[in-house]
Order: structure tokens, then sequence, then C-alpha cells
């Protein structure tokens, strides 16, 4: 997957004329981003120097420099996997498959892919932020739906384990009355694939009247929740067929729910290292038995 398209595509509609059609340029013919210098890439493009420069911050790097060596960091990696072989992603229904190696095999690539991609798009800044926004909140309300309700579940569970406020209902009206009391201290978090679940829809509209935190785990592009929560952290991943129920994203959105949860820890590990010892304490004693 090519992560700089993906955020060139997330961040398009809200670019000016000028940057939309530097855009433009930089997707249809992005070979000649190494081929050109900047002046000459601005004459081509019928741009200026400066609107280049303003689309390369625009999508998350420093200038045309780093958006280059971005480029060609991606291009290079996919080389030398296409070298090394493997497991390969192959686009197919659940009743297509002629083997079960073949099923494994592409089960194993779209897993690792999502994995691999959502690290990709890893923003420390942004994580720095919610992971402060998050040891901070006086109450941490989280919702997830269908495959995404699995990693809400597992961040609720961690979270608990380290004696955070933090509340998580699978059922729905229970989410209506939680998130309408969400108070300005408190931090929102929706984990949603593709922001197209009416539930979490709704929640997010109710949200929006709140004086909380707003944050959200979402599939990179230009959706309500990466538009109008405060921080956003992004899982992108490879589907292979929604209607077989296998979904890749809940790897992406594990890989993100065991770094935050990591993180939290770490920042936080003064005030609740006696809750992991007396957690690890009873398991440990369960166990025995």
């Amino acid at each position: 997957m090519n992560i700089v398209s993906e955020k060139i595509k997330s961040c398009y509609n809200k670019l000016p004329a000028s940057e939309k059609a530097v855009a433009d340029f930089v997707l249809e013919r992005k070979e000649d981003l190494f081929q050109y210098p900047v002046k000459e890439l601005a004459r081509l493009s019928g741009t200026t120097q400066a609107s280049w420069t303003r689309f390369a911050q625009a999508i998350g790097y420093a200038g045309l420099k780093e958006l280059k060596m971005a480029y060609y960091t991606e291009m290079n990696t996919s080389l030398i996997q296409a070298e090394k072989g493997g497991p390969r992603v192959s686009f197919k229904d659940v009743n297509e498959y002629t083997s079960l190696q073949s099923i494994a095999d592409n089960i194993c690539a779209t897993s690792v892919q999502a994995i691999q991609t959502t690290y990709r798009l890893f923003d420390a800044g942004t994580f720095n932020e919610v992971v402060t926004k998050l040891v901070k909140a006086k109450q941490i309300q989280i919702f997830g739906v269908g495959t995404a309700g699995v990693a809400a579940y597992d961040l609720y569970c961690k979270l608990c384990r380290i004696h955070y406020n933090v509340v998580f209902n699978q059922d729905y009206h229970m989410n209506l009355m939680t998130i309408s009391q969400a108070k300005q201290n408190d931090v929102i978090l929706f984990i949603s694939d593709n922001a197209k679940n009416k539930e979490i829809m709704q929640l997010f509209n109710i949200a929006k009247g709140t004086k909380a935190t707003l944050i959200a785990i979402t599939k990179l592009g230009n959706n309500p929740l990466t538009t109008g929560c405060d921080l956003v952290l992004f899982a992108t991943s490879p589907e292979i067929d929604k209607k077989s129920g296998i979904t890749s994203s809940r790897f992406a959105q594990l890989f993100l729910v065991d770094t935050l949860y990591t993180a939290i820890a770490n920042r936080d590990y003064a005030n609740i290292k006696e809750y992991l010892k007396c957690s690890y304490e009873v398991f440990n004693e369960t166990n025995k038995e």
C-alpha cells in the first residue's frame, strides 16, 4: 500500500486549488518527482514553488525533500518485499480458495500488511497528545461496534487493570446515556473501521455537543471522524472479502490498542505499578488452582 498516496487522498478535499493541482500531479506522475527540480515541477504542474512546499507540509512532511524521501523509501521497500516472495495479498471471495494453504497464506499476508501499514502511518506527535489526554482524563468512554468492538473491549479491559475510570458497554441505549453525560475533562474514544456505522455516527453526533475531548481510531480518509474529532490515530488495512467477516482491520486496531496501553502504563507507571502487581498476583494464584 502506498502510504504517501493515501495521505494525499485523505487531505485532498481540504486543500486549496493550487495545492490540489500539485496533488493531482503527484498522484499521476510521482516518478517525475525524482527527475526535475522544484522550479520545473512547478512549471509542469501549472503552480508555484511555494504551492509545492505548502502541499508537502499539508500532508505531514517538512518539505518537498522529505516527501521525496518518503516516496523513495516506499518504492524501495515494495521492491524488496516483492523480491523476497512469501505470502501476498490476493483479493478473492471466501468461496474462491482452492486449498487450505492458500487460505492461510492470504490471512497471514493481510494481517501482517494491516499492522505494517498502520505502523507506517504512526505519528508520534499525535500519539503523544492522545496518551496525555487519556492519562489525565477524569473518565474515558470507549465505543466500538462489530469488529471494532473487539478492540474497544480489549482496551477497556487493559485500562481497567490499571484502575482507570473507563466505560465500555455493548448496550446501545446505555451508550446513549453515558455519552450524553460526558464532561469537559472526559475523553470519548471511537474505534471504527470506516465511520459508516449508524450507531457510531449517532453517538458521535451526540458527543460533539459535549465538552469532552473526542479521539478516533479509524481508517485513513476524509470522513466525519477524521474531520470532527480532536485527535485521530489511523488504522489502515487491506480487506479481502467483507462478506466473509474476515477483517484484517481488527489486527490494525489491536496494534494501536496495545501500543496505547503500553504507552499509558509507561507514562503513568508510578501511579499504576501496584495495580499491575496486584492483578498479576491474583491471576497467578488463580492459575495454580
